[in-house]
């Protein structure tokens, strides 16, 4: 099923920076109309402007995503702007590199609060008008629910709680006209990681590349895509030998973590 995103009404979080943004940017070049939140509103404004340079249409949005309210009211000012909602992408997210035996429970809560119940209560909200406009949800996970990383296991906790949550939620809106998509990112140099020592180290693209095959997998009418080859290939190496994709996976380490962490 290919998927024309000319003249689509797209409400995107996260627009502020890195995949969010760098979305904004190619989705406007694809002729979608569009609606970016985020709670940085001075980096949005510099989104919407580069999106009207392109020759596209932007509002942008106040939103946390960790607050009900501010999630309900961000929804709404969308669908009062663009009339209605084709398109609704879960791109906010944050992470976190820190050994898991040195994490704390508010470690888990804060990475759990943004990215899963952050992807809920978007999703949450912005379903009744996707069902109206027989639209589609883009729902990001990360490679890493399927490539299990040393020193990235809290996000990882999150990440596969995304991924199950967006792959369940496709199953349960079968034959509801709307279709999920869930995207399983590499990683993306963007600026929460380039101060963090593993993700730094670790084969990456950059926000444009992602957020381009992003957009061709919305395109071609996918439920679920990968956005780059080297990482899709390692996790079917640990489907078949986790022991082996384990091996593999310690070699992208920097030299400091490989034996113990200190």
């Amino acid at each position: 099923m290919k998927y024309d995103l000319s003249g689509k009404r797209v409400v995107l979080t996260g627009g502020s920076r890195g995949i969010g943004k760098a979305l904004a940017l190619e989705l406007a070049g694809e002729g979608a109309v569009l609606a970016i939140a985020a709670r940085d509103e001075a980096r949005l404004g510099d989104t919407r402007e580069q999106v009207i340079g392109k020759g596209g249409t932007c509002i942008t949005l106040s939103c946390d995503v960790t607050d009900d309210d501010s999630v309900h009211r961000m929804v709404e000012s969308a669908v009062q702007a663009l009339g209605r909602i084709d398109v609704f992408m879960n791109i906010a997210g944050i992470t976190l590199e820190k050994p898991l035996m040195e994490a704390n429970p508010e470690d888990f809560r804060n990475l759990m609060e943004t990215n899963l119940l952050g992807t809920f209560r978007c999703t949450r909200a912005a379903l009744p008008f996707l069902k109206e406009s027989e639209g589609l949800l883009v729902n990001v996970a990360s490679i890493i629910a399927r490539t299990p990383f040393p020193y990235l296991g809290v996000y990882a906790c999150s990440k596969w709680a995304v991924a199950a949550f967006s792959s369940t939620l496709r199953q349960e809106l079968a034959g509801k006209s709307v279709r999920v998509l869930t995207v399983y990112p590499t990683i993306v140099k963007t600026d929460m990681v380039v101060e963090e020592p593993v993700l730094a180290n670790s084969p990456s693209q950059s926000p444009q590349q992602c957020a381009k095959a992003i957009v061709r997998a919305m395109k071609k009418g996918k439920i679920e895509s990968d956005t780059a080859f080297l990482p899709k290939l390692l996790s079917a190496v640990y489907y078949v030998s986790p022991r082996i994709g384990d091996v593999i996976t310690r070699l992208f380490l920097p030299r400091a973590y490989r034996g113990a962490h200190e």
